[in-house]
């Protein structure tokens, strides 16, 4: 058989040493991707992985597409991906909820689970997992002592300051200690 072009499917071979150089998908509805339909790419498990990696192909070329910057607040950053895992569980969750039915049968008449519940039970895990390490963090915690010290470096400089324009003691104590008051109203 002729190589064809890539990317291929990759399944082992029964007669011989090597993986299939067959086109990934060859013979599914999921040509590109996965196995082909000699390799168990048409069955249910060989249609989601083909998904899963189209899926993972496309973010991928998103990402490369976009210039990240580098994560200079990772505590802040902790906090909008979990934000994120709550939004994606809730959108999933709706999704779910629209289904007539979270089972159906295949075209063999064996029942399959929707695909939508699994994504659904994989986005709470791992939202769940996010909440349980930003608790063992004690992510909130940190966030008010990050903040307690910018508002103390603040005060500092603006003393200074005020101490460098000539101003009396009696008074730069009374600015700051309206100072503390604003930063307490603010945060």
């Amino acid at each position: 058989m002729a190589k064809s072009k890539g990317p291929y499917c990759g399944g082992a071979l029964r007669h011989r040493e090597g993986t299939c150089e067959r086109q990934a998908g060859a013979g599914t509805d999921h040509k590109g991707y996965g196995r082909c339909s000699w390799h168990g790419g048409s069955s249910p498990n060989g249609s989601q992985s083909a998904a899963a990696q189209r899926m993972q192909a496309e973010t991928d070329r998103l990402l490369h597409k976009y210039d990240a910057p580098a994560v200079t607040d990772h505590l802040e950053a902790l906090q909008r991906l979990a934000g994120r895992a709550l939004a994606l569980e809730e959108v999933i969750g709706e999704r779910v909820n629209a289904l007539r039915s979270i089972r159906y049968t295949d075209e063999k008449g064996a029942e399959q689970l929707r695909a939508e519940v699994a994504v659904l039970e994989r986005a709470m895990d791992r939202a769940g997992r996010l909440l349980v390490d930003i608790a063992r963090l004690n992510i909130e915690e940190r966030l008010a002592r990050v903040t307690e010290q910018q508002a103390e470096m603040v005060k500092k400089a603006l003393g200074k300051t005020l101490a460098e324009m000539g101003m009396p003691a009696a008074e730069r104590r009374d600015a700051m200690a309206r100072l503390g008051g604003h930063l307490r109203a603010v945060s």
